[in-house]
C-alpha cells in the first residue's frame, strides 16, 4: 500500500511537472519573441537595430550586464556582448552573443550581422542591416534529479535549438536619425512537446521604431533625446522617451520613461573619447516596484584603434566631443608639423624630379589655401595637389627675366621658416608686367642660380597661372642639378604691395597674391577680420560668380569652389536658408554669404548675432561697391 501511494504521488507530481514545463515552454515561446529591453541602448544602438553596425566609425565592442528585480531570487539576468566595424565600400560587419538566465531556464545565442551604407548625398544616408544566428535553450533540473531522468520529461528538451534573425533600416540627416527594426525574423519554440501546441509568430508581429537627435548647445554641452515605439501583436504596445545631457563630453546624466515600467535614471562617463561606462537604475512599475525591487544595468563601450578613414558616416555616443580651444591648438600644431614635413618632401621631389628632360613632372609649392567655416586657413602645401598639378599641360616660357641687382624679399612662413622671394618679370602684351616671387628657404637661396632657359608656365583649374622657374644647383659631388620651382604669377601692383610690406606674414602675402590691389587696399587675413568689427571694402570685379554690390556677412572663405558649395550646403541644412556662394576678385576667394542687406548697420548687427553661435563665431562683413 505504501509503495502504491508513493507511485501515485510520483505520477501526480510528474503530471504536474509536465504541465508546468508546458506552461513555461509556451510562456517562454511567447516572451522570447519579444525583443530584449536595454536601458542604455543609446550607447550602442546596434543592440536594437542591425543597420547601426559600423556607425561608430571605429572597430567597437560593447558589454552589457543587467540584473532585473533585485528583490526576487533567481530573477532574470542578461549578459550581452557585441562587436561591429565599418569596412570599405559602405559595408560593415558585426557580431553579438547573449545569455539570459531566468531561474531554471537559460537561453544562449550568437548572431552575425552585415550592413550597408547608402550615401544619398553629403548629408543624407541610408543604412540597411540584417543578422542571422542560432541559439539554445535549456532547463536546469539539477535539483530535480529524479524528474530529469524521466524519459517523458526529457522529451520536452529534445528540440532546444532555434534560429534567430533581425532586420533593420535607418535614415540619417545630420545629427538626426530615424529607423525601424524587425527583431524576430524567425519563429521558434524554446521548449516543445509534441502533445502541446505552440503559438506561431510572424516577423511583423514585433516592430521597433526609433528616432533620436543630438544637439550641441555649446562646446561643452549637448542634449540628446530618443523616442522608441514598440509595436507588438502579442503584448500591448509600448513607448519610451529618453533625454541625455552630455556635460563637457566627459560625463552624461539623463533619465527615461518607459510605459508601464516607470522612470529610469541614467549616468555615465567617457575616458579620452575611447571608453564609455554607463549605469542605469530602473525603479520599475510603481504599483509593484516595492515587491520586485529595482533593475540595475551597466554597459561598457570601447573604441579599438583609430577612426577608420573610409567610414563615410559616423555617429558615435562615445565620441561626441567638440574640441576645446586647447585641443584645437594641439591639433593645429600637429597639422602644422605634418604640413611642414609635406613641404620638405615636396622640395625633395622637386630636386629629384627637376631633370631638364622631364621638366613637367615636378610639383608646386603654391599653397592650397582654403579657409574653413571657422575662417582658419590651411596654408600648407597639399601633396595631392602637387600630384594633380604635375599632370596639367605645361609650355616653355623662357621670357621670364631675373635681375640679380633687385633687392630680395624675405618672409616668415607659417612653419617659422624664413623664405626668400627671388623675383622674375615678364612683359605682357600691354604695359602691365607679370611678376613671380619664387619662394625658397633663405638658407638655400645663395646656392641656387636661375637658369637662362627652361622656365615653364601652366594654367590651373581655378584660372590662376603658375610659373615653373628653373634653377641650377651644384651638388656635393660637383655635378649640376636642375630644379623646377613652381609659384603663382601676380600683377605688378600685387608685387609692389609685397615689397613694401616685408613684415607681412606668409598668409598675408598669400592674400595679396590671390587678390587684386586695384579693387581693394585691405588684405588683412580672414583670422584678423574675424577678430575685428571693421568692414572690408572692395570694388566689384568681373568674375562669372562675382558678388553683386551690397553688404554681406561672410561665414567662410575658400579657394576651391566645390568646398565653398559644400560648406554652404551644411549651413543651409542647419537653418541658414539665405546662404549662397559668391566670388570676390578683389581678394581672390569664394565666399559663403550667410546674410546680405543694403543697410550696413543691419548687416553689422547680424554679424554680431552670428558671432555668438559656434558655427559662425568668426563671421565678418564685406562691402562691395560698383
Amino acid at each position: 500500500m505504501r509503495k502504491d501511494s508513493n507511485f501515485r504521488f510520483y505520477r501526480s507530481a510528474r503530471s504536474g511537472f509536465l504541465i508546468l514545463i508546458g506552461i513555461i515552454g509556451n510562456f517562454i515561446t511567447a516572451s522570447a519573441q519579444q525583443p530584449q529591453v536595454y536601458n542604455q541602448f543609446f550607447m550602442n544602438p546596434y543592440i536594437y537595430n542591425p543597420a547601426y553596425a559600423g556607425v561608430e566609425g571605429h572597430a567597437t565592442f560593447f558589454l552589457t550586464h543587467r540584473n532585473q528585480w533585485a528583490n526576487i531570487e533567481s530573477a532574470p539576468t542578461l549578459s550581452d556582448f557585441s562587436f561591429h566595424v565599418p569596412l570599405k565600400g559602405g559595408v560593415a560587419l558585426g557580431a553579438s552573443a547573449f545569455n539570459i538566465t531566468q531561474g531554471l531556464l537559460e537561453t544562449s545565442a550568437v548572431k552575425v550581422t552585415g550592413s550597408y551604407l547608402v550615401n544619398i548625398d553629403r548629408t543624407h544616408f541610408l543604412r540597411f542591416g540584417m543578422s542571422l544566428g542560432a541559439g539554445i535553450n535549456s532547463v536546469n533540473l539539477n535539483e530535480l534529479a529524479d524528474a530529469a531522468g524521466d524519459p517523458a520529461i526529457a522529451g520536452f528538451l529534445d528540440e532546444s535549438t532555434f534560429f534567430l534573425g533581425d532586420f533593420g533600416m535607418t535614415y540619417h540627416f545630420g545629427h538626426f536619425n530615424v529607423g525601424f527594426a524587425l527583431p524576430n525574423l524567425f519563429s521558434y519554440n524554446p521548449i516543445t512537446q509534441t502533445e502541446l501546441s505552440s503559438p506561431e509568430f510572424s516577423p511583423v508581429d514585433n516592430v521597433l521604431f526609433k528616432m533620436n537627435y543630438r544637439g550641441h548647445v555649446s562646446d561643452d554641452f549637448a542634449f540628446e533625446p530618443h523616442l522608441i515605439y514598440r509595436y507588438s501583436s502579442v503584448i500591448p504596445h509600448q513607448y519610451e522617451a529618453v533625454l541625455i545631457a552630455h556635460l563637457y563630453h566627459i560625463a552624461w546624466v539623463g533619465g527615461s520613461y518607459r510605459q508601464d515600467s516607470g522612470i529610469i535614471g541614467l549616468a555615465g562617463a567617457k575616458i579620452k573619447e575611447k571608453i564609455g561606462l554607463g549605469f542605469s537604475y530602473e525603479l520599475g512599475n510603481p504599483n509593484i516596484s516595492s515587491q520586485l525591487g529595482p533593475t540595475l544595468e551597466v554597459t561598457l563601450g570601447y573604441h579599438l584603434g583609430t577612426k577608420k578613414e573610409h567610414a563615410e558616416h559616423v555617429s558615435s555616443f562615445i565620441k561626441s566631443h567638440r574640441l576645446s580651444a586647447e585641443e584645437r591648438a594641439k591639433k593645429a600644431e600637429l597639422e602644422r608639423e605634418r604640413q611642414l614635413a609635406a613641404l620638405k618632401e615636396s622640395r625633395n621631389q622637386q630636386e629629384n624630379a627637376g631633370d631638364e628632360s622631364q621638366p613637367d613632372t615636378v610639383g608646386s609649392n603654391t599653397p592650397d589655401t582654403e579657409a574653413s567655416g571657422s575662417n582658419t586657413p590651411d596654408t600648407g602645401t597639399s601633396l595631392k595637389r602637387l600630384e594633380a598639378a604635375a599632370a596639367i599641360p605645361t609650355e616653355r616660357a623662357d621670357d621670364w627675366n631675373h635681375r640679380e641687382e633687385q633687392e630680395p624679399v624675405t618672409r616668415t612662413n607659417q612653419f617659422g621658416e624664413e623664405e626668400t622671394g627671388i623675383r622674375l618679370e615678364k612683359q605682357g602684351a600691354s604695359e602691365e608686367k607679370s611678376i613671380v616671387f619664387s619662394w625658397v628657404p633663405s638658407s638655400e637661396a645663395e646656392n641656387l642660380s636661375v637658369a637662362d632657359k627652361g622656365h615653364l608656365e601652366r594654367q590651373l583649374p581655378d584660372g590662376t597661372k603658375e610659373v615653373g622657374i628653373k634653377y641650377e644647383k651644384i651638388n656635393p659631388e660637383g655635378e649640376t642639378e636642375h630644379i623646377i620651382k613652381w609659384d603663382r604669377a601676380i600683377s605688378e601692383n600685387q608685387a609692389e604691395l609685397i615689397v613694401s610690406n616685408p613684415d607681412m606674414t606668409e598668409e598675408q602675402h598669400e592674400q595679396i597674391e590671390k587678390g587684386n590691389p586695384q579693387l581693394t587696399e585691405d588684405f588683412r587675413t580672414h583670422e584678423e577680420l574675424a577678430n575685428s568689427k571693421d568692414v572690408v571694402s572692395t570694388i566689384r570685379g568681373s568674375h562669372l560668380l562675382e558678388l553683386p554690390a551690397g553688404n554681406f556677412v561672410i561665414g567662410g572663405a575658400f579657394s576651391v569652389f566645390d568646398n565653398a558649395v559644400n560648406y554652404s550646403d551644411e549651413l543651409f541644412l542647419e537653418g541658414y536658408h539665405d546662404t549662397f556662394v559668391g566670388y570676390s576678385s578683389a581678394r581672390g576667394y569664394y565666399y559663403v554669404v550667410v546674410f546680405q542687406s543694403p543697410n550696413i548697420n543691419r548687416v553689422k548687427s547680424k554679424r554680431d548675432q552670428f558671432r555668438k553661435r559656434n558655427n559662425l563665431s568668426k563671421a565678418w562683413v564685406l562691402e562691395v561697391t560698383e
